[in-house]
């Protein structure tokens, strides 16, 4: 990963014990996905350093090893901006709404917590840091890396698994050394084109990580300077 980093447990620490109660499981979920992200990178980068045998058995257990590992990375990827949805429903948005007005965990997504934010008439403190909030979660939405990844998920939960394809290269020491591409998809009228599966472990998901970590500050930056008013 980049240096770029959230401090969850200061999050914890500034926020008022009835909200940080209901908030911990989903900070928990962030820092277990993050440590799955980074069990799966070990396993891109330590994994098959065998020569490749590319008309053997061993090369289609390869090829639906990296697919596995792709759609697991994927995934948790994908998923963590929900969480981040989950988090800001819990510290930020319960506290401002009354109670008929919540939003459930079931209906809490990042794009429907950020239109509530961003409907709500705050001080001029709160509006500044909410809408930092706003302004973090348009920049994941909006990146390429987010879109392509959201594009993924879509296609393998709604149709059918996604294959990849294998272009011979020199350099095949590991699985993430390997020569396989996820292949073109379409979704929503949306043209993706095959892409390396090495840029999306390496690239895209340092990328949508620190989008992450960006959305995660924003929320830390809110609650420091309420927590700040409060003293």
């Amino acid at each position: 990963m980049s240096n770029k980093t959230w401090n969850t447990q200061e999050l914890l620490d500034i926020c008022s014990q009835n909200v940080t109660d209901e908030a911990a499981v989903y900070v928990a979920s962030v820092r277990s996905k993050i440590d799955r992200i980074l069990f799966l990178i070990d396993r891109f980068t330590t994994s098959g350093n065998q020569p490749l045998k590319i008309s053997s058995n061993e090369f289609s257990k390869t090829q639906i090893e990296v697919e596995i590992y792709i759609e697991s990375l994927a995934l948790n990827l994908h998923s963590l901006a929900d969480v981040l949805g989950q988090i800001i429903n819990v510290i930020i948005l319960k506290p401002l709404l009354p109670s008929e007005k919540h939003l459930s965990s079931e209906t809490a997504t990042i794009k429907k917590v950020k239109t509530k934010l961003a409907e709500l008439t705050l001080d001029s403190v709160k509006r500044t840091y909410g809408d930092e909030i706003i302004h973090a979660v348009d920049n994941l939405d909006k990146s390429d890396e987010f879109l392509y990844i959201s594009g993924f998920m879509n296609t393998i939960k709604h149709r059918s698994l996604l294959n990849t394809t294998f272009y011979l290269k020199k350099d095949n020491g590991s699985l993430i050394d390997l020569g396989f591409k996820l292949d073109a998809f379409e979704y929503k009228g949306n043209l993706f084109p095959e892409k390396w599966c090495k840029t999306i472990v390496i690239q895209d998901r340092e990328k949508i990580i620190d989008l992450i970590f960006d959305i995660g500050n924003s929320i830390n930056n809110y609650c420091r300077a309420i927590f700040i008013m409060n003293v």
